[in-house]
């Protein structure tokens, strides 16, 4: 083979390779191509049933927002009635305000006066406690003066009583001793003045051993009178112990009855234990009211 057959045969050769790689080329091409178109067709689907899903969602979505808006609407209305109800209500209770503010002054004027208006009730209450205080004082000194007047009265009354005793005791003494007197003139003087002493000197009847009473007065003179009498077995002349039981017990003296005996009490002449005249005795060796009363020997303690 000569050299021009061997230079076709490698060029044909080399064109051979070369149809070969641009074939292969070609087909790899319209393969890629291919898949490529097929890629992009189901790309294309893809979008198309994206866009139709995204169509339908963004129409639901302008329906949904749609009404939203509508109730944004109806509720920007109702907070519109709302506002102005409040606008209303805020001006109303504006006024209301001013009213209360207008009725607080006068309420606090008038706490104020009432205050004011207790501040002298209390001072007046305390002015009147203090009256009270000095009227209760004094009515309870009035009581106690009444009080007083009305022992001072008993006191009295039965000092007058005990005087009036006394004073019938002396002028029966009086119109006996007179009596007596008379008769001792008339009987010419021995017989008879023997008889007027006799009389004079007669013993008592003896007095029961039961008798017990009290002194019902103090001391008026040298007489007191006593808790017991004609009813008791006292008669006039009767002697009887008087005694102190209170702070140990005391002895007195003896109380001699006088003829101003009654049925429940009697007169009778106090004579001391101590031999001194009335006038002379402390006040302690006194009888006074409470003293205890009893037959002459009746044993007592501390006598």
């Amino acid at each position: 083979m000569s050299w021009l057959g061997k230079i076709l045969t490698f060029l044909v050769l080399i064109a051979s390779v070369a149809w070969m790689a641009l074939t292969l080329n070609v087909y790899v091409t319209r393969t890629n191509w291919k898949a490529r178109a097929d890629a992009a067709e189901k790309a294309l689907k893809e979008s198309e049933t994206n866009r139709r899903t995204e169509l339908s969602t963004s129409a639901a979505e302008v329906a949904r927002i749609a009404n939203l808006l509508s109730a944004e609407r109806s509720r920007t209305a109702d907070l519109d009635k709302t506002i102005a109800d409040q606008l209303a209500s805020s001006s109303k209770s504006d006024e209301d305000f001013r009213k209360w503010t207008t009725n607080h002054a006068a309420v606090e004027q008038r706490e104020r006066l009432l205050v004011a208006q207790q501040k002298a009730t209390l001072s007046e209450l305390e002015d009147t406690r203090k009256r009270n205080t000095v009227l209760e004082n004094d009515r309870v000194q009035l009581v106690r003066d009444a009080e007083n007047a009305n022992r001072e009265r008993l006191r009295a009354e039965n000092d007058a009583k005990l005087a009036r005793a006394i004073s019938d005791e002396n002028v029966a003494r009086a119109a006996s001793l007179q009596a007596q007197l008379s008769e001792l003139r008339q009987s010419g003087g021995g017989g008879g003045a023997a008889t007027v002493l006799r009389s004079v000197d007669k013993a008592p009847p003896p007095v029961p051993e039961n008798v017990r009473g009290t002194v019902v007065s103090d001391l008026a003179g040298s007489f007191v009178e006593i808790s017991v009498g004609l009813d008791a077995g006292v008669t006039p002349g009767a002697r009887l112990d008087v005694f102190r039981e209170t702070n140990g017990g005391r002895y007195l003296g003896t109380l001699v009855v006088t003829k101003s005996a009654y049925p429940k009490n009697a007169v009778a002449e106090f004579r001391p234990a101590r031999q001194v005249p009335v006038s002379q005795l402390k006040p302690e060796e006194l009888p006074r009211k409470g003293d205890q009363v009893s037959i002459v020997g009746d044993p007592r303690p501390n006598r």
